[in-house]
């Protein structure tokens, strides 16, 4: 349980580096600013009942993170949709329906991936990090990035496998 005193110990001490580690994380300031707003608001609102165990920073950037990436996975569903929108008033229709259908496959095979797996796929695809510095927000080896960026390969192809013999035939 937090208490006011503490939750603003918490906000002094670590603020600083939770928008330096989102603005890393996002490359914006202003969504750096808006994803440790919302950790930090998270963080008052479940005071009464919150529990941290392990070291108040790691739960921080944790919590930094996995915002930062749920904010970006909603921001680009909403901006392909207004997209696919867009394309479907300007008249070409069989098209966008074919890229409609292929965003709704990716989507679904992003889904069968393990959370690891996920994570360093949508790193490394999405937000173009390098496999050093997914390591480094992941706090895991870049083997271990390797491999996990392999299993999310042979996976993503697996299930988007009849889709993409169609494109090619």
């Amino acid at each position: 349980m937090l208490n006011r005193r503490t939750f603003e110990d918490i906000f002094r001490e670590h603020h600083a580096s939770c928008l330096a580690f989102a603005v890393h994380y996002t490359g914006n300031v202003h969504e750096g600013e808006e994803v440790v707003q919302q950790v930090f608001l998270r963080l008052w609102e479940k005071r009464e009942t919150i529990d941290i165990t392990g070291a108040m920073r790691s739960y921080l950037f944790a919590a930094v993170r996995n915002t930062a990436i749920s904010n970006w996975r909603k921001e680009t569903v909403r901006q392909e949709k207004e997209q696919v929108a867009g394309d479907l008033r300007a008249g070409d229709g069989q098209l966008q329906a074919s890229a409609w259908e292929l965003e709704r496959l990716y989507q679904q095979a992003l889904e069968v991936l393990p959370d690891r797996c996920r994570e360093v796929f949508v790193l490394s695809r999405q937000q173009q990090l390098k496999y050093a510095e997914i390591a480094d927000v992941m706090n895991i080896s870049v083997k271990t990035v390797e491999n996990q960026m392999g299993k999310a390969l042979k996976i993503m192809h697996k299930e988007l496998k009849e889709y993409l013999q169609v494109l090619l035939f």
